[in-house]
């Protein structure tokens, strides 16, 4: 009985624990301030929509932009003083949808083609939730 009930608290530990990393994965995650960008006429002009984006920014700016033109949307973030990017980019008419992740050193592209707004919206939304949700999900090489 002693040990059935040792193997049960050891157990019960390992889930809190694991429940303790997990939330804080996720402030971690919260404390991240992204900075959302739009580009228009080729990258030639671009306005900081927030410093700190969220959700609901990121959804209103998409659906703000007209995607018959071409413009390029971007969430960057400087956290660990290091430069990483990821954008949204191109028009429904002309130039086809793509999705790019940029870094100091790097700029890949997303593998798979990317036919809508709300894929394109959706990427970014991912991103916010974290890198590591977000390179889970999709494939950039």
């Amino acid at each position: 009985m002693i040990s059935w009930n040792s193997k049960r608290n050891s157990n019960t530990l390992g889930i809190a624990e694991n429940k303790t990393e997990l939330r804080n994965r996720e402030i971690r995650q919260e404390k991240r301030d992204l900075k959302l960008t739009v580009s228009y006429d080729y990258g030639e002009i671009t306005k900081t929509i927030s410093e700190k984006a969220t959700a609901e920014i990121i959804k209103s700016t998409m659906e703000s932009i007209n995607w018959n033109e071409f413009h390029i949307v971007q969430l960057e973030d400087e956290s660990d003083n290091t430069f990483k990017g990821l954008h949204v980019s191109g028009s429904l008419v002309e130039d086809g949808l793509a999705s790019g992740f940029v870094t100091d050193d790097d700029h890949i592209l997303m593998v798979k083609p990317i036919e809508t707004v709300n894929q394109m919206t959706q990427i970014l939304l991912d991103f916010l939730k974290g890198e590591n949700v977000w390179r889970n999900k999709y494939k950039y090489e």
